[in-house]
């Protein structure tokens, strides 16, 4: 079980205590009706690629939208809710889907970004176009939220260790911890049919155009939504970066049997390794490098280590106006110092197989399931609910050592009821008398917030902006695009 460590927690409150969060909320793009959108990426947000604020992720309806880091979560809540409406404002009568199973399902409706002129952009093009030939459209059309965050140096130092050890025992530990975060925050236990056809899984029918897992927390995390068979051989456990970073070289370059099927001289996917580069790989917690449009992800942890980690795998959360919620980031932020200030021993191969095994219960049915423990000195199994119980009240005393005040302590009276009652099992009984397009439709409705005019300034220049960047990037590019490739693909060796 992990549990803070005394020694940590003392270290911790001699620093400065600041963490810098940032995050990352992606929403399929709909109509008034739940269909999914069939409309390009607005010409009001510039080009996508270059634009910092709003972009796109697999296809034109697959919206994203990205903040900058703050110190403060209300300050960041702030801007997401700006950025949120800024979008809103601009999908000509569209709906941003708040909830991480894509809405009513149309194939010819999926189109891909275009290629553009420029070696980035056609890249990026190829990437999507992989990603299509390997996976299909519906798996790459569920959406979630990302958490970005990392530490001050003052933190780091008072810890007396490095960014990169840091970061990977919050890894680790976060691991462990997922299946409890999933009965917590998991919330697409329901899908529409149209997402199920013509894919052979093995679901429950809930109504006739509604599947469901009855006790899933997170369809999108199970392995009927965002998952790859591939990929799932090996577990990351993040014992030391060599490991991680040898595993991704092995990835992209050794030749995948299901994958060498494609062809390359079609120019159908980058390469056809496991992933065709480091964005492919779909773990749940993702240590990242320095930012950098010049080097790769790969390279940029090779050389100067971790820089900040990516909590991914948080779904919408439809019972929010922006899909979460300034309390769900406090829980988020508080999480990873509880992960930070406990012990993280390396995850051997044994352990390695119950945390897999975890994970795979709680989203197919955290609802109400048991957990395989993972310590020898407590073996055996116990209840989902008890595990998440100890676990919100560990971090309620990190809570009341960090000197958090009594409204902000509130935090544990909502969690403590979603342990009672998941959101996955609010979004069932909801489902009781309607139906889950009308439901999320109305959970959908445009927030009509007032957006600050400093904020819309911002985004309305980084727009103007992101067609200078695009200009300047075809500028600098010197070479054909099949050598830009090659070049690219000999990049990790």
């Amino acid at each position: 079980m992990v549990a803070i460590n005394q020694k940590k927690l003392n270290q911790f409150l001699a620093s400065d205590r600041v963490s810098f969060k940032g995050v990352e909320k992606e929403n399929l793009r709909s109509d008034k009706d739940g269909r999914i959108s069939n409309k390009s990426f607005p010409d009001a947000f510039g080009v996508h690629n270059f634009n910092s604020f709003v972009t796109l992720d697999y296809s034109q309806p697959h919206l994203e939208i990205v903040t900058p880091t703050f110190q403060d979560n209300s300050e960041l809540y702030g801007f997401l809710g700006g950025l949120h409406a800024y979008v809103e404002q601009n999908l000509e009568g569209d709906l941003l889907w708040n909830y991480s199973m894509p809405p009513k399902f149309k194939g010819k409706f999926i189109k891909l970004p275009p290629y553009g002129k420029s070696n980035k952009t056609k890249l990026a093009h190829l990437y999507r176009l992989g990603l299509r030939n390997r996976y299909g459209d519906k798996m790459q059309s569920t959406a979630g939220i990302h958490f970005n965050i990392s530490f001050s140096e003052s933190v780091i130092k008072e810890l007396n260790t490095t960014k990169t050890d840091l970061y990977l025992g919050i890894c680790r530990n976060f691991l462990r911890v997922f299946p409890l975060v999933l009965r917590l925050i998991g919330c697409s236990p329901v899908a529409h049919r149209s997402f199920i056809k013509d894919r052979e899984l093995s679901i429950d029918l809930l109504k006739e155009d509604e599947n469901y897992l009855p006790k899933s927390t997170s369809l999108r995390v199970s392995r009927l939504g965002y998952y790859s068979e591939e990929q799932d051989e090996k577990f990351i456990t993040f014992n030391t970066l060599s490991e991680y970073l040898n595993l991704i070289k092995d990835y992209i370059n050794i030749p995948n049997k299901k994958f060498s099927e494609i062809s390359l001289d079609l120019k159908k996917q980058v390469n056809n390794g496991t992933i065709q580069m480091e964005n492919e790989l779909y773990n749940h917690i993702r240590p990242k490098g320095l930012f950098s449009t010049k080097a790769r992800q790969y390279n940029q942890l090779k050389n100067d280590g971790i820089e900040y980690l990516e909590i991914r795998s948080i779904d919408l959360n439809p019972f929010t106006d922006i899909g979460i919620s300034k309390l769900d980031l406090d829980f988020l932020e508080l999480l990873i110092t509880f992960c930070a200030l406990s012990d993280s021993p390396p995850i051997d191969d044994e352990e390695a197989i119950v945390v897999k095994e975890n994970i795979r219960r709680a989203s197919e049915a955290g609802q109400d399931c048991s957990l395989i423990n993972s310590s020898l000195e407590d073996s055996g199994e116990s209840s989902i609910q008890d595990l998440t119980l100890q676990m919100l009240e560990n971090m309620k005393d990190l809570a009341e050592s960090l000197g958090w005040d009594a409204s902000s302590l509130d935090l544990f009276d909502i969690y403590l009821q979603r342990n009672e009652t998941p959101l996955s099992t609010q979004l069932i009984e909801e489902l009781g008398n309607k139906s889950l397009l009308e439901f999320i439709i109305k959970q959908s409705q445009h927030t009509n917030k007032k957006i600050d005019p400093g904020l819309k300034s911002k985004f309305d220049l980084e727009s103007n902006e992101s067609h200078k960047k695009y200009l300047i990037n075809q500028k600098e590019d010197n070479i054909d695009f099949e050598s830009f490739l090659e070049g690219f693909r000999g990049e990790i060796k």
